[in-house]
Order: C-alpha cells, then structure tokens, then sequence
C-alpha cells in the first residue's frame, strides 16, 4: 500500500497514453520490478524465468462500482500488463520532471506505513525563531484553512508507524503556538490535488529548494517524501498539478 502521486507534465508519453492508464501501467511495472529485487534477496540463485512464473503478487485493481480489491498476480503477467509503455521509457531520461530519476519518474509514491522519522524530519524542516516570516504566513495559512492534522489522525491505525502526531511548539503560554506532523502531512499529501500556484507557495513556506541538494538520509521513508517534495518545487517551476491517490 502507498499514497501514490503523478507530476502531470505534458510530453510525448502523455500524448500517447491517457493519464489514468499511463498511472496504472507504471504501477505494474514498478511493482513487477520491486517484488523480482525483494525475491532476489533471499533467493539470489533464482533464474528470472523461474520468479516471473512461479511468484504472485497481489494487485489492488478498482471495479466498476469504485471499490478497490486485492487480485492475485504472477510477476510475469504484471510485466505483460506494463509492456505498452515499453517502448516510452528513453522519452523520461532528459524530461525536467523525472523527479524520481528513473522510467516514468513523474509518477511517485510514499509507502506506507509512513514512519516515525518521517515525521521527525518533516517537523525538523520548520523554523527555530517564531519571527520567521515564512513560520507566521504557515500557522496563518493552517488556521485560515482549518487544516488541522484530524484527516491524517483518522488515517493513522491503518497507515502510519505511530498513532498519535508529533508536535512542535513555539514560544510560552498564553501565545504558545504549534504544529502538528499530521497538519504538514494533510497540507502536503491528503489535502487533495495540487496546483502550481500552490506549489509555488508552499515552496516557500517550508524552503523545498535546499532539498532539491541535500545529502540521501538512510531512510528510504524520507527520501520519498523528500521526492515528494522535488515534485512541489517542479510543479511551480514547470506549471504543472500534481494528482494525488491516497
């Protein structure tokens, strides 16, 4: 399970294959591909004719009448399903919306169970001084908006390490202020689609261009949320929404 996203940058792919299509097909493809790398760890000898026929998967397919189900999947099918987008690939290699850096890295995802030191780290990014212009327009843009961390809370038995947000505080009593992980998640992630105008100011108001050079954290959790990120800071450079599926 993942929250899913898409960089939705017109190209030559997105002239050939419609979006919903496009995204599903690249979720066979990297999902035949993880489960061959998962196999190999623990069966290295394995000839690959061997893992493609004999190894299932279960793929979340949705009906006709919207409800998602669970069906059981041999890799080598999984790898038949994505064969049309084969032939697009070397159009991704160049393209200035690869942010994941690989085959149709315009289409990301954040695993879950998203992690205690994602978390950590999301609120580690805000400000120290309460001053700070960006820190104020934020809590002011949290209370405008009424986000407040309650649709991720609801989430979070299901689809996160803990079950409770980690808070960052501000200053004393009587006009302490505060932030939630689940507030900076909901606004980041579970908010609803994404805008370039709106990508453009949150942007600023959490400084996503130093991620755009920061080092690999060990944590594959917070490197996908700071591809995530990337995502933000292209989606206002190249004008472009960026769709969610939670």
């Amino acid at each position: 399970m993942a929250l899913d996203y898409a960089l939705k940058f017109p190209c030559e792919v997105r002239k050939n294959v419609p979006e919903a299509k496009l995204v599903a097909l690249v979720g066979y493809m990297n999902l035949a591909q993880f489960a061959v790398a998962e196999i190999r760890k623990s069966n290295p000898a394995e000839p690959l004719e061997t893992i493609l026929g004999k190894y299932q998967v279960h793929v979340n397919q949705r009906r006709p009448d919207g409800i998602t189900e669970q069906v059981p999947m041999n890799i080598e099918q999984l790898v038949t399903l994505a064969q049309p987008i084969s032939q697009y690939i070397g159009h991704c290699t160049e393209c200035r919306a690869n942010i994941a850096d690989c085959p149709f890295g315009c289409i990301a995802k954040i695993n879950y169970p998203i992690r205690k030191e994602s978390e950590e780290w999301l609120l580690s990014r805000l400000p120290d001084d309460m001053k700070n212009s960006n820190l104020l327009l934020l809590l002011r843009f949290l209370s405008d908006l009424k986000i407040d961390g309650h649709l991720v809370d609801a989430m979070r038995e299901r689809l996160f390490e803990l079950k409770k947000p980690l808070t960052r505080h501000w200053g004393s009593p009587p006009n302490q202020q505060q932030i939630t992980s689940s507030q900076i998640i909901e606004m980041l992630a579970f908010g609803g689609n994404v805008g370039p105008q709106q990508a453009g100011l949150y942007t600023k108001l959490f400084g996503l261009l130093s991620v755009l050079s920061e080092q690999h954290s060990p944590s594959s959790n917070i490197e996908q949320f700071k591809t995530l990120m990337c995502a933000i800071v292209m989606s206002g450079r190249l004008n472009a929404s960026i769709s969610f599926d939670v």
